[in-house]
């Protein structure tokens, strides 16, 4: 049993000394736009339109077998999106001394930062023709952190606007984010080490990142005819499509 652990690791270990002979690593830098929004896992709010963000990331890249490579690194994205939800308050007027529960709109803009650490796999093209280019998918997933979300709540059927600053909201935002990620693209050999790529990509998140516990959401009852199905809770996704330009080295 010994002997046949120890082929098996020296076999394995032959394979990847000869797989970096051959690609090796690579490590470089890339940046680009992208366009998130969010949607709903319980209909409890609805999308209202995409936000503009922007990448920056380092990227560690091993080729493990002929134009197959294990990609990681390290992404910052700065990221938003726009959704609707309805919330209820107490109100008492002089016909309506013990109160009534009234339902408004809120319009929520939304920005934050994400940490986040992808592993990718890879798939290249031999180049193409006479040319040194290649074209590439890629699929995967991501983990990462994100840092205090900011927002900005209208209250449009009161007229009133999103405010200029921007507040601080952290009960409403989980903080770790996972995502399945998946991509296609270019890259262009400038010399046998250098490398230039550009792609698209697109992510969609695995866990719920907006599950707000507010106690002021709430199924609505008008005696015993039900007004709206409303959760307790906003459980929303995010999406989001990037491009990406960098190169490799």
């Amino acid at each position: 049993m010994k002997k046949s652990l120890l082929i098996v690791g020296l076999m394995l270990a032959m394979s990847l000394t000869a797989s970096a002979q051959y690609k090796g690593f690579a490590f470089g830098f890339k940046l680009g736009p992208n366009w998130g929004w969010t949607g709903s896992t319980t209909g409890a709010a609805v999308s209202n339109g995409a936000r503009t963000g922007f990448d920056v990331g380092v990227v560690a890249q091993y080729y493990f077998a002929d134009n197959y490579a294990l990609v990681s690194g390290i992404n910052v994205d700065f990221l938003g999106g726009k959704y609707m939800f309805d919330k209820a308050r107490m109100v008492t007027d002089s016909l309506n001394p013990d109160g009534y529960l009234e339902i408004y709109g809120v319009n929520r803009i939304y920005k934050s930062t994400l940490y986040e650490i992808p592993l990718m796999l890879k798939m290249e093209t031999n180049d193409l023709g006479d040319l040194p280019l290649r074209v590439y998918a890629q699929v995967g997933g991501g983990i990462g952190y994100a840092q205090k979300v900011k927002v900005k709540d209208a209250i449009p059927s009161e007229g009133i606007e999103a405010p200029a600053e921007w507040g601080v909201t952290d009960r409403e935002f989980s903080n770790i984010r996972v995502s399945l990620k998946i991509g296609a693209g270019a890259q262009y050999a400038l010399d046998e080490s250098t490398r230039l790529f550009a792609g698209v990509y697109f992510s969609h998140d695995l866990l719920n990142n907006i599950n707000s516990i507010s106690p002021n959401y709430y199924k609505f009852y008008n005696g015993d005819k039900e007004l709206g199905e409303r959760e307790t809770k906003l459980n929303m996704v995010q999406n989001r499509i990037g491009i990406e330009v960098g190169v490799l080295f």
